[in-house]
Formats: C-alpha cells, sequence, structure tokens
C-alpha cells in the first residue's frame, strides 16, 4: 500500500514542527541530552521545521499540533504565573557560609567559541572569588572542561587563569583535570582532602541541592552557596524569561537527581 504525500500536511507539519522547536528552546530541553546541548536556537527550530514537515507529510501532523497544544499550556502557565516561585525556593539550598572552610570549590560549566567561560561558569567563578577575597578559604578549586566545538575543543583554563590572576587567587588556585560531571568534580575534591574536610560549594543556584549531596556523598562537609546570577535570576524568578530559565534548569536537575539515585552518587 502506498502512502499519499501531502503538500499541505508538509507546510502545517513544518510549521508545527518549528514551533516545537521553539518550545523547546524556551525550556532549554535541548540540555537534557548532550548530543543535543551544542545545537543553536536556530538549528533546534529548523531540525524541527524539517522533521515536522516530513510527518506533516505523510498525515501525522495531528501529534505534532497535540504536542503544541500541551506546550502551549505549559508555556503560559510558567512564564505568566508564579507557579515557579515556590519550587525554586524549596529546591535551591542556600547554606550559612561558614567563618572557615579548608576551601572554595567552582563548579565549571562550558566555554564559549572564543575561550571564554560562558555565563554560568563566569557567574560561578566570580561568586567564587568573592568568598577568596573574604577569607573564608585559603585555597580555591576550579574544574578543567573542554566544549566541543566542529573546529576543535576550547579549554576552560585560560579564562579560568585569568580572572583569577586578576582577583588576587592564583597562589590559592588548584586545578582539577579530567572531570565530565559533577560527580567527578566530587570525588577529585575528595582526593585532594582529608575525608571530612569543608567545603564551600559554588554553583548555580538551581544546581545547589543535587551538586552539594554530590559532594556529601565521597565525605566532605559542605556549605552550599549559590553564585550570583548576571542573565537570569533562577532562585527568585521575576519575569518570564527567569520562570522559564529555572522551569528548564528545575526539569533538567530533576532528571539528573533521579540518575545520580540510580548510580548510587547521592546519599
Amino acid at each position: 500500500m502506498k502512502l499519499a504525500i501531502s503538500g499541505e500536511g508538509a507546510l502545517i507539519g513544518g510549521a508545527a514542527g518549528a514551533l516545537i522547536g521553539f518550545f523547546v528552546n524556551a525550556f532549554k530541553f535541548n540540555e537534557l541530552s548532550g548530543g543535543f546541548s551544542h545545537l543553536s536556537p536556530s538549528q533546534i527550530v529548523l531540525i524541527g521545521l524539517a522533521l515536522g514537515a516530513i510527518l506533516g507529510a505523510f498525515g501525522r501532523y495531528r501529534i505534532l499540533l497535540g504536542v503544541n497544544a500541551f506546550l502551549a499550556v505549559v508555556y503560559f502557565v510558567v512564564a505568566y504565573t508564579p507557579v515557579m516561585e515556590p519550587i525554586t525556593r524549596t529546591w535551591v539550598r542556600s547554606d550559612p557560609v561558614p567563618p572557615s572552610a579548608d576551601a572554595i570549590v567552582v563548579l565549571s560549566a562550558a566555554v564559549t567559541p572564543d575561550t571564554a567561560l560562558n555565563a554560568e561558569g563566569t557567574e560561578r567563578l566570580l561568586s567564587g572569588l568573592e568568598l577568596f577575597q573574604r577569607g573564608v578559604a585559603p585555597r580555591i578549586f576550579t574544574s578543567h572542561v573542554n566544549t566541543k566545538y566542529p573546529d576543535g575543543p576550547r579549554s576552560s583554563t585560560p579564562d579560568q587563569e585569568r580572572l583569577i590572576r586578576m582577583a588576587g587567587a592564583s597562589a590559592g588556585w588548584v586545578m582539577l583535570d579530567s572531570v565530565h560531571s559533577t560527580r567527578d568534580e566530587a570525588v577529585k575534591t575528595a582526593a585532594k582532602l582529608p575525608r571530612g574536610r569543608r567545603v564551600v560549594l559554588v554553583t548555580t543556584a538551581m544546581h545547589t541541592r543535587r551538586a552539594c549531596a554530590a559532594f556529601e556523598a565521597v565525605g566532605l562537609g559542605v556549605s552550599c552557596f549559590p553564585a550570583r546570577a548576571r542573565v537570569h535570576s533562577t532562585w527568585h524568578p521575576a519575569g518570564t524569561g527567569d520562570r522559564l530559565a529555572a522551569f528548564g534548569d528545575y526539569i533538567y536537575e530533576a532528571l539528573g537527581s533521579i540518575e545520580y539515585r540510580w548510580r548510587g552518587w547521592l546519599k
């Protein structure tokens, strides 16, 4: 039996697929899969358009319209109501900063094509350097990461070194190498410190709960310090962009926590 190909269906499906791509970008769902995390927003929309057009051409566009209807409801509830505010208040872990600790640990994020730390990585490092300058700990740990691009990887080290040197913290800087996850950062940090030592862990607000639990699971005492946000305030979301960013981070962290518990990486 031959399948009829519909030009009108392809147009409807393409538009619906592109709209799904928009929602994927808005909710940061592409970050849930490492294989799609480096695609640009326009690439995601184009992929959605192409896949939607193919499905629509074979009469499957109603499925896409149903998905769009569901995502549209979620979008407007998240973006235009205060539903995320109580979630973020209970999800983010913020501990009192101790008078002294053995180290400040700043978790890494990603690197831009011109070798600068991305927004999250910069926010984290600046917040950690602030604690270092306040004398909270004599050492500041950072993680070396590589972000892959078509013309080769970019290392986090050059920009970390620039910012740390500008803050006058070079003498206390400890680099953790060969890390690919928060679990790796926890294990590498524990290897540098005797069991039971206390660290102040600096990371993005919505990442604090899972990250600090992962560090405690390897035997470290941990005080969580949410990094000061400069792009989207996910801890105290006040606008549409903040609420959508908080929702995307929440979904990512909730799924990440399930994975970490399944692997035995959380207590």
